[in-house]
């Protein structure tokens, strides 16, 4: 791979950047382990998940910026970036989910044993979606790369997605009322009726719905996640492979904030149910990596398409984000309300039809994401062989393997032993 000189003015903003960060990061350390001593409570789970997302942001992040950035003023080349294979991330999060499970139900130290377990519940699944496309690809960008397009995500594409949808709703409202209004009128939608979901997807109402959606959420997100792509110019982007592999790392850098955002609500609020949106959101993990990876790639043919090619990957991804979140949001809506406003669902008399339903929507729709990014990945890598040598493994990882297995199965085994009442009490101490 040939090696290239990154800009310097962007070295050293990613430097200040990574700077501020980890001065925030260290900020976040102190809160997170001096807030149960200094500031006591009943409950402060929901602090400390905040706090530990703070931590993943300014040391992570903060440091991967630092380091790249003044690697690239040392003029220091940069190693290919090479993750281990996917299934291993997975088999990660399957231990993840059944411990952090456990400690939120049993509810042992959680507040400072679970947001560990957060930040890599909403991390892995997103990572797994790197891995299987770089080795696909065969590895076509650097670990520099790699770093600043994913902290470019997790920071510029945060701020400026925050600042578009604070203003673009009222832009949505001012534009899409009047076809509201236009469009209940053709139909008796009947709001609140047994019935009324059939009627509302049958109306013209349902296409105003889709647009608010669009607006809301893909619109401006679709836009900030590739705000970091120009960035590393196109004398420095050399071929597709590395085009739609920053754009992947770009997206994964905004999926894991945003995965921590939904994960904590149900964590803080539901115990159980956080197992359950963490593994969902871990099959659609593929969207935001897969729209970002489709615009970069729209970028980079643009210089012999016209731009015309650029604005049909972004509408392409947009219109991907619509449709997870025309299923998402409802089922947030369904699930969450109860715990997070205290009111129950408008929506009860439905039970649990309509979740199922959502859910295997949003099921089947990740499904055609993966399908669609392996179609993308296989297009763009026709020519090169994938890294599918089968890793050698050591005898000290089948060891560290079969400790961490024991981990897990240990307490789950103990927790539905008729000793955990006794054992519990003693690590209490009630």
């Amino acid at each position: 791979m040939m090696q290239t000189t990154p800009s310097k003015f962007w070295a050293y903003i990613a430097v200040l950047i990574g700077v501020l960060l980890m001065l925030s990061g260290i900020a976040a350390v102190i809160g997170y382990l001096g807030s149960p001593i200094f500031f006591p409570a009943d409950d402060y789970l929901s602090d400390e998940l905040g706090e530990i997302a703070g931590v993943f942001l300014g040391l992570f992040c903060g440091s991967l910026s630092v380091y790249h950035g003044m690697s690239s003023i040392s003029n220091r080349k940069s190693s290919t970036l090479k993750l281990p294979a996917f299934y291993i991330f997975w088999i990660t999060l399957g231990m993840v989910l059944g411990l952090g499970t456990l400690l939120l139900n049993t509810d042992i130290a959680s507040e400072f044993l679970f947001p560990p377990l957060f930040v890599l519940g909403a991390a892995l699944s997103t990572l797994a979606v790197l891995a299987w496309a770089y080795r696909k690809m065969g590895f076509p960008i650097t670990w520099r790369q790699a770093s600043l397009a994913f902290v470019c995500g997790s920071t510029l594409a945060i701020l400026v997605a925050i600042i578009l949808e604070t203003t673009l709703p009222y832009l949505a409202y001012l534009l899409l009322e009047p076809f509201w209004y236009l469009a209940e009128g053709f139909a008796d939608i009947a709001w609140g009726t047994p019935g009324f979901i059939e009627r509302l997807f049958a109306s013209p109402l349902i296409f105003v719905i889709l647009a608010i959606t669009a607006v809301e959420a893909p619109i401006p997100e679709e836009f900030a996640k590739a705000l970091g792509i120009p960035m590393f110019g196109r004398a420095r982007i050399q071929n597709e492979r590395q085009a739609f592999a920053i754009g992947l790392a770009s997206g994964a850098g905004f999926a894991i904030l945003e995965n921590m955002l939904y994960e904590g609500l149900y964590a803080y609020h539901n115990g159980w149910a956080w197992g359950g949106i963490t593994l969902l959101r871990s099959i659609g993990s593929v969207l935001h990596p897969l729209g970002t990876g489709i615009i970069a790639l729209g970028w980079f043919r643009m210089r012999n398409e016209g731009v015309g090619k650029l604005f049909k990957a972004y509408l392409l991804s947009v219109g991907l984000h619509t449709l997870w979140n025309g299923g998402f949001e409802p089922l947030v809506y369904l699930t969450g309300l109860d715990y997070f406003a205290g009111s129950g669902s408008s929506l009860s008399f439905y039970g649990e039809t309509l979740s199922t339903l959502l859910v295997g929507y949003l099921v089947l729709l990740s499904l055609g994401l993966w399908w669609l990014m392996r179609k993308i990945v296989n297009g763009i890598s026709d020519r090169v062989t994938p890294d599918l040598t089968p890793a050698t493994v050591s005898r000290r990882l089948i060891a560290a393997w079969a400790v961490a297995c024991a981990v897990v199965i240990i307490p789950i085994g103990t927790t539905l032993s008729p000793a955990w009442e006794s054992i519990r009490k003693l690590l209490t101490g009630n």
